[in-house]
């Protein structure tokens, strides 16, 4: 099969780098031991203060969190990796400047005029947009090189009467009367093609409110310059083919493993694949069912026209001709028979069997866009849609000597069962039962 994919690693293999939980905790302990039992302080980004209650608070700052940059560009240096994302954790803010979208029928908890903001080195390698989930319809994306502007929702937009070069306001959630206050120019409009699942509970999250910014937005406007929160990074390999190597070759990278889980993204990819090796199990399944029928069919024929010729062998077996010439006589005609339309079917079978493909094919894409429907909001790790362009069918020497072998099989088998029940009789026997 032939596809045709916007991006060229679209649907190459891929590799996702997030924080493991079991260290995060292990992380945790170690630092509460270094800063002691019944004492406020900080160690390793981990912080313990007791609350005027008395009550005893133990809370992580970014740095504690975060992916580390240095282990990211390791990973990425490595041969065979073609490009690399960074998405930060969504960092909630408040909106200063611009309202956001609320649900009237939630219960909003406390929250103030707060959204989401993330951070992507590169928009277009995010997974919501990788997936479908939105598609950027005025404007443009995220780059690299780009600072301090943002990519908001058509509703978000609609609701403050936004527009491409205005700038949006934003500072610290819980000081919004005296934080400072960070802004960022609207460079893109996004239009939701399925709602981006939320992270957390609260109109903040709601996929409306998802404003993308560029990588080190984020922390700025939470009142943390220069203390990133990374949640994710993820590698694209260039040669699909060399993907077990490369994952083999990046788990010899020096960095701290253990703080990390090393994640295949290959969940399209192999989902495609495992599509159309269904596709393939279904097509042998349907060669096997039309096979064993076609045995069966041309045995019956053979038969029947065979049973037709009764009185004949019987009349050749009375004038003396003897009984393997008339086998032969019967074996050469069915062979005959069977090479003339043999010769008809591999001539028609090309085209048939591309109908055939065609239509297996594009009952698996349907398939396929059934169950992305189901899943809305899934995200699927695949940077760009894949289209089947065409299917090749050939008709293979193996196949045609199969064919042959199969059909000579059939009416060999055809023409000894029916003669040699007939010729064991005596002709008269033969011609008496016909009168």
């Amino acid at each position: 099969m032939q596809t045709q994919t916007e991006g060229k690693r679209a649907i190459g293999a891929s590799f996702r780098l997030e924080e493991n939980e079991a260290n995060r905790h292990v992380r945790s302990s170690e630092a509460i031991k270094k800063i002691g039992d019944s004492a406020n302080g900080s160690a390793d980004g981990t912080h313990v203060e007791q609350l005027e209650s008395g009550d005893w608070m133990i809370w992580h700052d970014n740095s504690f969190e975060t992916l580390q940059m240095d282990d990211i560009l390791t990973l990425a240096s490595q041969d065979g990796i073609a490009e690399y994302n960074i998405t930060t954790v969504n960092t909630v803010v408040n909106a200063v400047n611009f309202m956001r979208i609320e649900d009237p029928d939630m219960e909003q908890f406390g929250e103030g005029n707060w959204v989401s903001l993330r951070g992507n080195q590169e928009m277009r390698l995010d997974m919501d947009v990788q997936s479908g989930n939105i598609e950027v319809r005025e404007g443009r994306m995220i780059a690299e090189d780009d600072k301090d502007v943002c990519v908001i929702s058509r509703e978000l937009a609609d609701l403050n009467g936004l527009k491409l070069g205005d700038t949006l306001e934003f500072n610290k959630r819980s000081e919004p009367e005296t934080a400072t206050v960070c802004q960022a120019e609207i460079i893109g409009i996004y239009e939701t093609i399925y709602k981006m699942t939320p992270v957390m509970y609260g109109d903040s999250y709601r996929s409306e409110n998802v404003i993308f910014t560029d990588l080190r937005f984020p922390e700025k406007a939470e009142g943390h310059e220069n203390d990133p929160l990374y949640q994710y990074a993820t590698f694209w390999v260039e040669n699909v083919d060399e993907y077990d190597t490369i994952k083999e070759q990046m788990k010899q990278a020096d960095i701290d493993w253990n703080r990390y889980d090393f994640l295949d993204n290959t969940g399209m990819s192999d989902t495609v694949a495992s599509n159309f090796g269904d596709m393939e199990t279904m097509s042998t399944v349907i060669l096997v069912l039309v096979i064993c029928s076609s045995v069966v069919i041309l045995f019956l024929v053979c038969l029947f026209w065979l049973g037709n010729r009764v009185h004949e062998i019987g009349v050749l077996l009375a004038m003396g001709k003897r009984k393997s010439m008339i086998v032969m006589q019967m074996l050469l005609e069915g062979i005959l028979i069977g090479s003339i339309a043999f010769g008809l079917a591999t001539f028609c079978a090309p085209a048939i069997s591309e109908n055939v493909a065609d239509y297996l094919v594009g009952y698996e894409l349907e398939q396929q866009e059934t169950e992305k429907n189901a899943e809305q909001g899934i995200k699927l790790y695949l940077e760009d849609d894949t289209e089947v362009v065409g299917v090749q069918v050939a008709v293979t020497g193996e196949v045609i000597l199969l064919s042959v072998c199969s059909v000579l099989g059939i009416i060999v088998a055809a023409v000894l069962f029916s003669c040699v029940s007939v010729a064991v009789k005596k002709p008269q026997e033969i011609l008496s039962r016909m009168s």
